[in-house]
């Protein structure tokens, strides 16, 4: 049986600052080999790709980015440019993309403690902090005091073990659902590279806004386990910390859009939900006919672009600032609010988006096989 043991990770890694700069230097290229990395908790981080930077040293690759506004880690596989509000985390042991992606696992699960201290004291406390990892005395190769105890084989085994079980469970999904099918029709295409006017409203006067019920975790860790959601302002898992058997009094009603009070995490909320902070909103169509899976997805997008970058944990948003939060819209020809073309657009992206899993999903498969025969 595999023995685990507590590293503090100030041993483990080096975090430092990095020098950040500003969008307009970039040369944007999508097929370019350098990601720009900034504070985003979306698209594992990278904010745009761009050609080499003159003058700008990159970041080395198979390093780790810590955004500083939702305390969010991502791995970098490639060489790497940053925005503000951004740390660089570097292994001090001999590693691999697989122990890598298993280490990414232990430092997410500590961005709760980042999210309660002051920015200058991130990196102090990020030392400080332990977590527990597979030990292996039996390993003597020595890069650092701890190398011989860190099992990197049992992380590298693990994470194998998961993507095959994922990939599985991920083909078994998409054949019952359908989603396998991933081509796009004509009208997808055309929806794609259709270019809508916008228009300016107030969130305000799209959505009942309201403050959501505050449940302590103190309170819930005395609930047993249950079918509803316990939602909390943490990036990742569509903001769902556990499933709890809640009370009625503190349930909030689903199918709506959930704004994490303090970190701006957006997501559309299916299910009946309970929350931890009252500092966190929930956005309710003042009309009910466009309570639409799809269309609040759209607004979770539009609603993220417009706020992110103006509210943070030190200046959050709250029920009395969103009266005058504006967001930018799709209109038909008669000047309203084209809630059709947002369904059609979101149903289009998804097959894009479906199409990058299932291609994925096909060469794990393929190259199991491979080793397998």
């Amino acid at each position: 049986m595999t023995e685990f043991k507590y590293f503090k990770l100030g041993d483990l890694f080096k975090i430092e600052k990095v020098t950040g700069f500003n969008k307009n230097e970039l040369r944007n290229n999508a097929n370019g080999k350098y990601d720009y990395v900034t504070r985003t908790s979306l698209n594992n981080g990278v904010e745009s790709i761009t050609d080499k930077v003159p003058n700008r040293i990159p970041n080395e690759p198979h390093t780790f980015s810590l955004g500083l506004l939702q305390m969010t880690f991502f791995y970098r596989e490639r060489p790497w440019y940053a925005g503000q509000f951004v740390r660089k985390i570097t292994p001090k042991f001999k590693n691999s993309d697989l122990v890598n992606l298993y280490m990414l696992t232990c430092l997410r699960k500590i961005s709760r403690i980042l999210l309660g201290v002051l920015v200058r004291d991130v990196d102090n406390t990020f030392n400080n902090i332990s977590i527990k990892l597979p030990i292996d005395t039996k390993t003597n190769e020595l890069d650092f005091k701890y190398m011989e105890e860190l099992d990197f084989k049992y992380m590298e085994d693990r994470v194998k073990a998961l993507e095959q079980d994922r990939v599985k469970a991920l083909a078994n999904y998409l054949t019952v659902t359908g989603l396998d099918d991933y081509e796009l029709t004509d009208n997808d295409k055309k929806v794609l590279s259709y270019k809508p006017k916008f228009k300016d409203y107030k969130i305000w006067d799209i959505f009942k806004v309201i403050n959501t019920h505050s449940i302590l975790k103190s309170q819930v860790a005395k609930l047993s386990e249950g079918n509803t959601p316990y939602l909390t302002a943490a990036e990742g898992n569509n903001a769902v910390f556990s499933y709890i058997n809640c009370p009625k009094e503190w349930i909030d009603e689903g199918n709506c859009v959930f704004i994490g009070g303090k970190t701006m995490v957006v997501t559309y909320q299916e299910k009946d939900f309970c929350s931890n902070d009252s500092h966190n909103l929930a956005l309710y169509f003042k009309q009910d006919e466009y309570r639409k899976p799809l269309i609040q997805q759209y607004f979770v997008g539009v609603i993220r672009k417009a706020l992110s970058q103006k509210y943070s944990w030190g200046d959050s948003i709250s029920k009395s600032k969103i009266k005058k939060d504006i967001i930018s819209l799709p209109i038909d020809k008669k000047g309203d609010i084209d809630f059709q073309y947002m369904e059609i657009y979101i149903k289009a992206v998804q097959k894009l988006t479906i199409k990058n899993v299932v291609k994925y999903k096909d060469r794990v498969i393929a190259k199991t096989k491979e080793i397998v025969n």
